[in-house]
């Protein structure tokens, strides 16, 4: 089993901490949303996970090995990642880029064969785009395009997927409709890291929520457990109450 397991990470930027003592693990059949503020660590933390940035004490592992001395190729292929900008270097074929997700299994685009042209076709399905297929992406809604980098993410079969803010900028029905399809991989199977700003999408989708304030973990555990009116005002400074399972946020402190 591929395990994402990362043990008392901390990180700098030049004097400034951007992490402090951070551990949490992420494995198949979880989907974990990580909470916090803007500034709160949240998108350091995943980059110093995955290996991108040096840390300054911990350590981060997949699968067992050193996350830091994995290649790009090694690392994709146990982790699918989308970073908040996901740019694309220009307009392409809905197909093409989905095929982009084949790259670290040694697919060529355009001469996709056999296991990776199938995989690539799952994941059109899957994202609703067979239609879209042979669109370019510069013609797409914002819901589109962000169905399409899933299917990217998801045509590589990585066993585990770190989005950071998924739903950025989506209507509420492109919200529901990333995070169903999430969800449906985690229940085929797959592991899910995710970056929300929204506490009532989190804690209707999350088997497990890692809440962060000032660079430090301070709850990690199922939505039931974590989610309350205290910690939603230490953590955000805002005050809240939650009524019929709903959260109602009543201002700022």
């Amino acid at each position: 089993m591929t395990d994402l397991i990362v043990e008392s990470l901390s990180l700098k930027a030049g004097d400034a901490t951007l992490v402090n003592d951070a551990s949490f693990k992420l494995s198949p059949g979880e989907l974990v949303i990580l909470l916090g503020p803007n500034g709160a660590g949240k998108t350091s933390l995943i980059r110093g996970a995955l290996g991108f940035q040096a840390l300054v004490s911990g350590s981060a592992s997949l699968g067992g090995q050193d996350t830091s001395k994995l290649s790009p190729i090694e690392r994709a292929r146990q982790i699918a990642y989308l970073p908040q900008i996901r740019p694309l270097a220009w307009p392409n074929q809905v197909h093409d880029v989905v095929s982009l997700g084949r790259f670290s299994h040694g697919a060529t685009l355009g001469k996709l064969t056999g296991s990776d042209a199938a995989a690539v076709d799952r994941a059109i399905v899957a994202c609703d785009l067979t239609h879209l297929a042979h669109r370019t992406t510069d013609s797409l809604s914002g819901g589109e395009l962000a169905r399409v980098h899933c299917a990217r993410a998801f045509a590589s079969e990585a066993p585990l997927l770190i989005a950071d803010e998924p739903t950025a900028a989506l209507d509420p029905r492109h919200q529901f409709r990333i995070l169903d399809l999430i969800k449906s991989y985690v229940s085929n199977g797959g592991g899910a890291l995710l970056v929300l700003h929204d506490i009532e999408l989190a804690a209707r989708y999350a088997t497990r929520l890692i809440w962060m304030k000032d660079g430090q973990i301070i709850a990690n555990g199922p939505p039931a457990e974590t989610l309350t009116p205290e910690r939603i005002s230490d953590v955000y400074r805002v005050s809240a109450r939650i009524e019929a399972g709903r959260i109602i946020m009543d201002g700022a402190l």
